[in-house]
């Protein structure tokens, strides 16, 4: 093989060392490239537009080492900059603190393994996956274009315990500080909403309902084994539903926990049967409207608050350097 490769490396990451970098680029050349090309992000650019430089240099492979944050920008730029082509491969070092996108694709989560199988010294698979495409009332106001999602969007509940993940404690805690935080979001109220599954605005398509949280899913896999959405693929185009409930302060929470912990994937009462109530659904697009701005997050990142969200499945956005089959 030979050819560019280009690595987009989040530096802010503690994993990201000189060794790793080392390490990574001998693997590549191992692996036939000839050239290897290094970009960093920034505040200001996460990514996207260094993924679509690596496009326009004629990169064969791109490979985003970093967070959950990192992966999604790259993703978005070989989406945008080689989407008709679909000639460039992702390859994934998950550097983060939950790492997602790794978890639903079964990317070892051991960085050096990680690192093995995106430079393609062992045996990988390339497989298209899906995007979703996410956009508000808050984004089209400011005359932004719709968000990449890579693996959730969450609203209510989700985005408060993002919020209140801190930073610090991530360092020290990894994805134990979501747990931290978790309890610290239990007072988050119960949002009332309206929700439309491949129903575009025809009258009655609309569910109408209160919840604490809603989830918009690419995948359904967290930390500590927890498979919340069991029927959630990256590759099935679709995105997955949830629209979660708990009643009874502590009590409902507790029933949700008992509902969703591993070892076995998440099970879910029937409606009435107890305390917290999980209802899935699944379609190419879903639309929901808010009664009130609601705090909202994409693969872990804050967006402004929103009354009104659109997501819609962009199937085989980007292909991904994953474990082969078995």
């Amino acid at each position: 093989m030979s050819g560019l490769a280009c690595v987009v490396v989040n530096p802010s990451k503690r994993g990201a060392t000189p060794r790793l970098r080392a390490a990574l680029d001998a693997e590549l050349r191992g692996a036939g490239w000839g050239r290897v090309a290094w970009a960093t992000t920034t505040p200001e650019q996460h990514g996207a537009r260094q993924a679509a430089r690596a496009v326009e240099a004629g990169a064969g492979l791109v490979i985003a080492v970093g967070g959950d944050g990192t992966v999604r920008a790259v993703a978005d730029g070989l989406a945008a900059a080689d989407g008709a082509r679909g000639g460039v491969e992702l390859g994934i070092v998950p550097l983060g603190t939950a790492n997602l996108a790794a978890r639903g694709l079964g990317i070892p989560l051991r960085r050096w393994s990680a690192l093995r199988l995106a430079a393609g010294a062992e045996g990988h698979w390339a497989a298209p996956i899906d995007l979703l495409r996410v956009s508000t009332d808050a984004l089209e106001a400011a005359g932004a274009p719709p968000e990449p999602c890579l693996v959730v969007t969450g609203i209510g509940f989700d985005a408060r315990l993002v919020a209140a993940t801190r930073a610090g404690l991530k360092r020290r805690a990894g994805w134990g500080a979501y747990a931290i935080a978790a309890a610290r979001s239990l007072g988050a109220p119960r949002l009332p909403m309206s929700i439309s599954v491949d129903g575009g605005a025809r009258e009655g398509s609309r569910e109408r309902t209160r919840a604490r949280c809603l989830l918009i899913a690419n995948s359904g896999r967290l930390p500590a084994g927890i498979r919340l959405l069991p029927g959630a693929r990256m590759d099935d185009g679709a995105l997955d539903v949830a629209v979660i409930d708990a009643r009874r302060g502590l009590a409902g929470w507790a029933s949700l926990a008992r509902q969703v912990l591993p070892p076995a994937p998440a099970r879910y009462s029937a409606p009435g049967r107890a305390l917290a109530e999980v209802r899935l659904s699944r379609g190419r697009e879903v639309v929901v409207g808010l009664d009130g701005p609601a705090p909202l997050e994409i693969d872990g990142e804050l967006l402004a608050p929103a009354r009104r969200v659109r997501a819609r499945v962009e199937p085989d956005a980007v292909v991904v350097r994953v474990p082969r089959p078995r």
